[in-house]
């Protein structure tokens, strides 16, 4: 997967835990010692996973330097700072350039940790042959149920679209598995801010099949007071979900050494 990009959302305000840590923004709360970030771009580096865009705005450098010191040995980090709230969509779409060139693009939030195989999923996705599979689970918080739905045909349905009723209740764990191409902005026009589930239902008007793969692996938000406040409990069942401060070393790249991490800083224009 080395030769796929991977997208991580930290442009957030991050009101929803800002009562449990109310000077810290969200990707550097503590998560057994380190930021929790770090812990999901560690889940695509162990995927094979060597080039992340980052998206920021809301005490931006504050967080940058924050994942500075933690950031897996050998990845390409690349920030797209925004000047105004651009939504999920938004701010995907707008860091487009940084990641045309890549076959994949494999998207995650910086606050939803699963032990689910980002690799397998990538694999599923290419076999698939559909451009766009968001990852779904059959359980997740009650107040989140109705958001999205999974077809029959394994495809996903949004609230309000004619085959709901065939369709059952999932939960969306924050990974999605895209064709670049299809972001592209201008594809689906949207005023901003807007959600990528905005840009995926366009899509979806325009023929576009969304696949929905089912993973069996539990996943918990900390973006809430009450995720944070189950983290622990979660990762004593689930301990594959993060890798711990000397348990196991970083994959390296065959012949590559130890090779150390790379920042690039783009300030890109607004599209």
């Amino acid at each position: 997967m080395s030769h796929f990009t991977g997208f991580v959302l930290m442009a957030g305000s991050g009101t929803r835990i800002r009562p449990v840590f109310p000077d810290l923004p969200k990707p550097l709360i503590p998560v057994e010692g380190r930021p929790l970030g770090i812990h999901v771009l560690e889940a695509l580096y162990e995927s094979g996973v060597r080039k992340v865009v980052i998206n920021l705005r809301d005490r931006a450098e504050q967080i940058r330097e924050g994942l500075a010191p933690f950031l897996p040995p050998g990845v390409e980090v690349v920030y797209s700072f925004e000047e105004t709230v651009l939504g999920t969509g938004g701010g995907i779409r707008k860091a487009w350039d940084l990641y045309r060139g890549s076959p994949l693009l494999v998207i995650r939030t910086c606050d939803i940790l699963t032990p689910y195989e980002v690799s397998r999923g990538v694999q599923d996705h290419l076999e698939s042959g559909d451009r766009i599979t968001m990852v779904v689970s059959e359980s997740g918080p009650p107040a989140e149920k109705g958001k999205i739905h999974l077809s029959p045909e394994g495809t996903i349905v949004f609230p309000g679209e004619s085959d709901e009723k065939a369709s059952r209740p999932v939960w969306f764990t924050g990974i999605h598995i895209v064709e670049p191409d299809v972001l592209k902005p201008g594809a689906a026009p949207l005023c901003e801010p807007y959600s990528i589930v905005d840009v995926y239902r366009e899509l979806k008007k325009k023929g576009v099949r969304i696949r929905g793969e089912v993973t069996s692996e539990r996943w918990l938000d900390l973006g809430t007071e009450d995720g944070y406040r189950q983290h622990r409990e979660f990762l004593e069942a689930c301990p594959r979900t993060i890798r711990r401060e000397g348990e196991r070393d970083h994959p390296e790249e065959p012949g590559s050494g130890t090779p150390s991490s790379k920042e690039e800083i783009r300030a890109d224009p607004k599209v």
